[in-house]
């Protein structure tokens, strides 16, 4: 099952007719906090298109239709941003999509984590800012690991109980904040402490922590997955001394 996806998250509609595929993408895009649905043909996604998605994922070779036509037919009536995904890569129909309704178009096999950045950026095209007078600075959100009690503060000081894999995972990724900390890596520590891992438990351990740390108080864990290889703590870090208070 995906996980719920954070309060606000963009929605995004998944077209994809291999189920595999789907259900892979739909999981890896929950994880980058899209609020994701999965069709696997034109009918299901008329039907889901009932009602506004931020985003649209589509593949042009569909069983029960053109991918190509939908796209065409969808354009002038929905102000989703629309990335096709196709294993199709004719210079032709590239630049027919793109002029026609797509705002990016994609070769399958396609980099789950390049599909996350190409949406953010499509994103931003079609959201519309308000303008302001002025711009503010905003300090920068910090997160804070207390590893003698076990517990995450997020950058609103709620307190997040931890287990000691995650305590253990968190140390480890905000030793290196912003940077790629391989499986392997994670791995070797947790197993340092008694916890041995697979690949398919440490990504059970990460779904269940972001899970935790939504439903403790709205704040999305800023953790990213790089696909096969390992995770980023993207945002400020800071490990708390013995004494140091959550606010220090």
């Amino acid at each position: 099952m995906a996980p719920r996806a954070p309060v606000n998250a963009p929605t995004l509609l998944v077209v994809e007719d291999d189920p595999t595929l789907g259900l892979e993408l739909t999981a890896f895009l929950c994880d980058e906090g899209f609020d994701v649905e999965l069709a696997t043909g034109v009918q299901q996604a008329e039907q889901a298109l009932q009602r506004p998605f931020d985003l649209l994922v589509l593949d042009l070779n569909l069983p029960d239709g053109s991918g190509v036509e939908l796209c065409m037919r969808l354009r002038p009536y929905v102000r989703s941003g629309i990335v096709v995904c196709t294993g199709r890569s004719e210079r032709e129909l590239r630049h027919a999509l793109l002029r026609g309704g797509a705002d990016a178009f994609l070769v399958k096999p396609v980099d789950p984590e390049e599909l996350s950045a190409v949406l953010a950026s499509v994103l931003r095209r079609v959201t519309p800012v308000p303008a302001s007078p002025m711009r503010v600075s905003v300090p920068p959100s910090i997160w804070r690991l207390d590893s003698i009690r076990q517990c995450l503060f997020d950058p609103s000081g709620r307190a997040v109980d931890l287990s000691v894999a995650e305590g253990l995972l968190l140390a480890a990724l905000f030793a290196q904040p912003g940077v790629l900390v391989e499986r392997a890596f994670l791995f070797d520590r947790l197993a340092a402490d008694g916890l041995p891992m697979t690949a398919a438990r440490l990504e059970a351990l990460v779904s269940r922590l972001r899970t935790k740390v939504v439903a403790a108080g709205g704040h999305r864990l800023p953790l990213a997955t790089s696909y096969g290889r390992g995770y980023r703590f993207t945002a400020h870090a800071q490990v708390l001394g013995p004494s140091a208070p959550p606010g220090a």
